[in-house]
Order: C-alpha cells, then structure tokens, then sequence
C-alpha cells in the first residue's frame, strides 16, 4: 500500500529552526570562554575536571539509553553541553569519581528518570550539585588555593564575606579583580572569572538561545535585595556589586536559570521566576550556613515554574485585551 502524498496533523504548524544540536552546541561553546579562565588560574586541572565530566556523561548518556530503552542520541550534543556546564559547579580538585557520580545522578535523576531531554521537572545540572554538595560538603568547597603571589586570603570571596564580614572581603577582592578575573581569586571553574561568562552569556542571548529576561531579572532581584540591606546595616551586608561580581551569579543568570525544560515560558513568568531566584540567592547567602546561594535559589525557584507558567498564558492564534483573550474568526463566521 502506497504512503499518503499527504499528511495533516495537528496543529499549529510552526518550526523555528531551533534544533536540539544547535541549542547544545550554542550552549557549549557559551561556556569556552569561563573554561579559558579557568584553565588560566588554575591550569590543567580545570581542563582534567571538565575532560572527565564531558566524557562521564556522554558514557553515563549512552549505558542509560540502553537501560530504559531509548533510541541512542548521543549526537544531539546534550550529554556534552550539560556534562561541561556542571564542570563549571565544581573545584578544580574534584575527583575523578566525585566527577562520575554527579554526572550520573546528572543523566539518571535530571533526564531518563522522566523520559528523556526536555520531560524533566528538575533541573538535572542543580539535582546533581545538591546530591554531592548535602552528600561530599568538603570536597565540594575544596577549591585551590590562588596562585598569584600577593594573596591576601585562600578563601573564596563569599566564604571570605561568612567568615569575616563586608570589609575585609571588599579589601581582599576589589571589584575590579571579582569581574574580570584574577589568580587572587578561588572557586569553582565557572566563578573565576564574570566577564568571560558575561561574553557566553551575551552569545546565548544574540543567538536568541536564551532570553535576556531571565538574567536581566535574576540580577535585579539579587542587587535589590542586597541594596536594601546594605543600606539598612552596612556593617553586616556586602554590597549589591560584590553580590553580582562573586561566586556563580553570573553562571546562574545565564547558563542555569534559562534552562529550557524547567523555566517559563510566558514573559510575565520568565520576570517573576528571574526575580524570586536573585532574591532567594541573596537570602540563602545572608542567612543560611551555606556561602554560596545561587544554585540553591535558581532550583528553589524553578520549582514555581509551573505555577509562574500560569500567569497570563499565551493562547495560540489569540491576541489579549485588558479583560480576555480574543479569538480571531474567519469572515462570514
């Protein structure tokens, strides 16, 4: 029997272009640029932590396919791209079965658990950066000491800000030093240094990979949040830049919180899930005995993402007034 020369099926009938490959090797390549930097302060072994995180993954990805019985896809880039992104979590002392584990709990409870790439709630990249930091908490926050000669401190800038309060952290770490990177600072592979993450960052964006109004959103609700207690005690609170320029904020701007599975994906929902995860990034550094709040408040606020997915939803072929959406009709109907 002959196939039907033509097939109609549902609707809408829309393509934008956007392949899974394209999207994962846009992020891939995002992310050269903080490798670099890391590579930079801390030489080989960034690039032994990132090595054996793409290749973990991708085997991890390939045993898992067979395991639930999915077709091999191993060439759509996403083992790859997500295996280098949760590199740049990690200390460059990580070892190499720390690596294979997170990237594990990274494929197993972040995507075939749930059915494949894009049927995940959950950031897999976060799941798997919870399990070993509530799991190895000091292999975790081993990092490297700095290797420039005129360090004033081994500790990362936010550990420095716990321990030793606002002062001391901002006369160790000038600002200047936190953006564009500097051997004086420690961290994981991607906190090094803000500005070559701000460079993917601006890639994703220009490629529309990503939008701009995630992070544009995380980094007000961060800023506001540190501004209005910086002002109220100044003794006890950074300051909104310091906030912004150290550790992963500008990691999880642009890399983590756009993940497409568990972000919105309405305008209205993208701004509210952008400002609840600067401010729960703020709140868990200030109050919490963890340093470092970012990866914790980008999961905490994905998990509103079905709800902020609600807000104002867009209907296909709709345009909305003030008070409903109004359906466009053919003529004569």
């Amino acid at each position: 029997m002959n196939a039907p020369a033509f097939v109609v099926s549902a609707p809408p009938h829309v393509h934008s272009a956007y392949s899974v490959r394209r999207l994962m090797f846009a992020l891939f390549a995002s992310l050269l640029p903080a490798l670099a930097a890391a590579f930079w302060a801390f030489g080989l072994d960034a690039l032994r932590v990132a090595g054996i995180a793409v290749v973990s993954a991708g085997a991890w990805d390939l045993l898992l396919q067979r395991v639930f019985g999915k077709p091999l896809s191993l060439t759509d880039g996403s083992a790859a791209a997500y295996g280098l992104l949760f590199a740049m979590l990690l200390p460059a002392t990580a070892p190499w079965w720390l690596i294979a584990v997170g990237t594990l709990v990274l494929l197993l409870l972040g995507k075939h658990v749930y059915g494949g790439l894009g049927c995940n709630p959950f950031n897999g990249i976060l799941i798997a950066y919870a399990a070993l930091m509530l799991s190895y908490p000091g292999l975790m926050q081993d990092f490297p000491a700095p290797t420039a000669e005129d360090i004033m401190t081994e500790s990362a800038p936010l550990v420095e800000l716990k321990d030793k309060g606002p002062e001391d952290a901002a006369e160790a770490f000038p600002l200047a030093e936190l953006f564009f990177g500097s051997r004086k600072v420690t961290g994981a592979l991607g906190e090094i240094s803000p500005l070559a993450v701000l460079a993917g960052g601006i890639f994703l964006i220009a490629t529309r990979t990503i939008p701009w109004v995630i992070p544009a959103a995380f980094f007000a609700g961060l800023a506001a949040l540190a501004g209005l207690f910086r002002f109220l005690d100044p003794e006890t609170y950074a300051s909104p830049l310091f906030h912004l320029l150290a550790g992963g904020a500008f990691l999880g701007a642009f890399m983590i919180a756009p993940d497409w599975p568990t972000s919105p994906v309405t305008r209205t929902g993208m701004l509210c899930y952008g400002l609840l995860a600067g401010a729960l990034t703020f709140a868990i550094r200030a109050w919490s005995q963890w340093p470092e709040g970012t990866y914790f408040g980008v999961f905490l606020a994905s998990l509103a993402t079905p709800l902020l997915d609600r807000l104002r939803p867009t209907v296909f072929g709709a345009r909305f007034t003030r008070r409903r959406p109004v359906r466009h009709r053919p003529a004569g109907v």
